[in-house]
C-alpha cells in the first residue's frame, strides 16, 4: 500500500526577499504619484479649455454685435431724420450759383426741382433758340459740381414769337 501522505498546513512559510518587498513599496509610491500628478494634469486640461471657450465666446460677440429689432416708430423716427439730414446737406448755394450764373444771357431758368435721396437737381429753363439750349447743357456737363446732366426733355414754341425753346435738364451733383 501506499504510503500516507502527511501536508502541514499550519507551518510558517519564508517571507519574499527584502529588495522584492522594497521594490513593491517603491512601485506602489510611485504610482500615487504618478496618479496625483495626471489628476493636476487634468484639472490643468479642464482649466485651459474653459479660458479658450471665454475667449472663443468675447471674440464671438464681438465680431457679432447683438443688435435689438427696432420697433416701427423707432424705424420711421430714424428715415425721417435720415430725409431731413439729406435735406440739409444739400449744397444749395453752390448749386444755385452753378445754375444762375451762365455767362450768357440766352437761357430763363423757369424752375429747379430736388430730390435729395438720389442727389438729383431738375432744372426746367428756356432758351433763346436750340443752340442755346445745348450750350447751356455743355456749361452743366462742364461744372465741377454736377456730373451726368442729361437733357431730360424739350420742346420747341412755335406759337411764340421768336420760337424759344423750353426744356428740362437733369444733373446729379457730387457728393462731398
Amino acid at each position: 500500500m501506499m504510503p500516507r501522505l502527511h501536508i502541514d498546513f499550519g507551518r510558517h512559510r519564508a517571507l519574499g526577499a527584502p529588495a522584492g518587498i522594497v521594490l513593491l513599496c517603491v512601485a506602489g509610491l510611485l504610482l500615487l504619484v504618478s496618479g496625483e500628478r495626471l489628476w493636476q494634469v487634468y484639472d490643468e486640461n479642464d482649466r485651459v479649455q474653459a479660458e479658450q471657450e471665454a475667449q472663443r465666446h468675447r471674440l464671438f460677440a464681438r465680431s457679432h454685435p447683438a443688435t435689438v429689432p427696432q420697433t416701427p416708430a423707432a424705424r420711421l423716427a430714424e428715415s425721417q431724420s435720415l430725409a431731413v439730414l439729406r435735406e440739409l446737406t444739400v449744397p444749395w448755394q453752390d448749386l444755385l450759383s452753378i445754375v444762375e450764373d451762365y455767362p450768357d444771357h440766352d437761357v430763363a431758368l423757369i424752375g429747379i426741382d430736388q430730390s435729395p435721396a438720389q442727389s438729383q437737381i431738375r432744372i426746367t429753363a428756356e432758351a433763346k433758340n436750340f443752340d442755346a439750349m445745348i450750350a447751356y447743357l455743355r456749361y452743366l456737363q462742364a461744372s465741377v459740381l454736377l456730373r451726368e446732366a442729361v437733357l431730360n426733355d424739350h420742346i420747341i414754341e412755335t406759337n411764340v414769337p421768336g420760337t424759344p425753346v423750353r426744356f428740362q435738364i437733369t444733373a446729379v451733383w457730387r457728393k462731398s
